[in-house]
């Protein structure tokens, strides 16, 4: 009896002879033994709708169909005319092809092409999409994105080193918020980063200004941010004055160690001038500076933010400043938006330099993230007209002696 011809149960005979061959020896016990629905199942441990629908699919071949002449008497079958038979049984997925939920195919389209020119990860990619105004009604949600990547397998190139090491420039697990700090400048208007018409927007732009100072915390990946005109290592010790003045009011007491390159805004490289500020200075605010030694590498944390200014704050949100006011909006919200969103740093498990503050224990976290938005040319401007006047004048105001309170109110 072909009841005999399977000895193991129904799952893992299928593993064994083959999902067809498997229900074909069961129709066989059905149809050439006789055997009930149920002493099948239970012989093979499946369930007996398993056997039922197998049956079904046989009965809705009419008598004449060449199945029969296999089913009824036992007549030996190969296995290619099997498959061209019965191929019948082979499992067909219930899955659904799509959802009301998944991108559509414009949508899809439309990602898989930014991804091809941006080669941004999903989290990243949702952002851009919704600072450069594309997501206005919310169709691009993050679950839309992850699917279309997951369907498209698209996968971030990764730069690595010769060897694919990658060296961490800090003990990230090992320092404390605001122990270490890098500070660096850029031009805004990067023809390598931006779009022709932002690019000539603030180039050519007299009521817009030219350079972006940036002071980043090597733990939390916080960022303070200023914008000037001008390039000057006035404007270089001031806004760091800034910067510490608004850490030391809102109670951050430890002391702090600013990294900077050569640049002529800072401290050329200067030996003398780095003790000066130290000394005169920084040493108020229980902080020091030191430069890179012209290792450019060393700088990696602020050099990575630029590039992320560009794409998802000059480039998207660009073509909407048109107003010196456009612009102090835009700057605000981008630094708020910045220090209190996720973050894919290193150390930072996702969370967002907010939560990573509060997560250290930092009092006044939110606080400390709403950094206000400075031109600096026109907080220093009675400073800049002293400093620029005759020297009679000059000593009413000594470019290196002139230190921020504090507590001075910058709001």
């Amino acid at each position: 009896m072909s009841l005999y011809s399977i000895i193991m149960p129904y799952k893992e005979n299928c593993k064994a002879e083959g999902e067809i061959m498997t229900k074909f020896k069961i129709a066989r016990m059905y149809f050439l033994d006789g055997e009930e629905q149920k002493i099948i199942s239970d012989y093979l441990g499946c369930h007996k709708n398993t056997v039922n629908q197998i049956i079904k699919l046989c009965k809705a071949y009419p008598p004449n169909s060449p199945i029969w002449e296999y089913l009824n008497n036992g007549k030996h079958i190969t296995l290619e005319l099997l498959d061209s038979l019965f191929g019948f049984f082979k499992y067909e997925s219930r899955r659904p092809l799509s959802n009301k939920r998944m991108a559509s195919e414009e949508e899809q389209k439309t990602v898989t092409a930014k991804f091809k020119s941006l080669n941004y990860g999903p989290k990243r990619l949702w952002r851009y999409l919704q600072r450069q105004g594309h997501d206005t009604n919310n169709a691009y949600t993050l679950g839309k994105l992850k699917g279309v990547y997951k369907r498209e397998t698209l996968k971030i190139k990764k730069v690595r080193t010769a060897n694919g090491e990658r060296r961490a420039l800090y003990d990230y697990e090992g320092i404390r918020a605001f122990e270490y700090m890098q500070y660096d400048t850029k031009t805004i208007a990067d023809k390598h980063a931006l779009p022709k018409e932002i690019y000539d927007k603030f180039k050519n732009s007299k009521i817009f200004p030219r350079y972006q100072w940036t002071i980043v915390d090597a733990k939390t990946k916080i960022r303070f941010l200023a914008w000037s005109f001008t390039l000057n290592s006035f404007f270089g010790l001031k806004f760091l004055e800034l910067v510490l003045s608004w850490l030391s009011a809102h109670g951050i007491e430890r002391e702090i160690k600013i990294q900077f390159d050569g640049g002529s805004e800072f401290c050329s490289a200067s030996e003398k001038k780095i003790a000066e500020w130290n000394k005169e200075i920084t040493a108020k605010y229980n902080a020091i500076v030191y430069d890179t030694r012209g290792a450019k590498w060393k700088q990696n944390l602020v050099e990575r933010t630029h590039r992320i200014d560009d794409e998802e704050f000059y480039c998207p949100r660009g073509e909407f400043i048109n107003t010196e006011t456009d612009f102090l909006l835009e700057a605000q919200s981008w630094i708020i938006d910045y220090n209190n969103r996720s973050s894919e740093g290193i150390g930072m498990e996702g969370l967002s330099p907010r939560k990573k503050l509060e997560q250290l224990g930092i009092y006044q976290a939110e606080k400390i993230c709403n950094f206000p938005c400075f031109i600096l040319d026109d907080y220093f401007k009675s400073f800049m007209e002293i400093l620029t006047s005759a020297p009679t004048k000059k000593n009413l105001c000594p470019k290196s002696h002139y230190v921020l309170t504090p507590y001075q109110n910058y709001q």
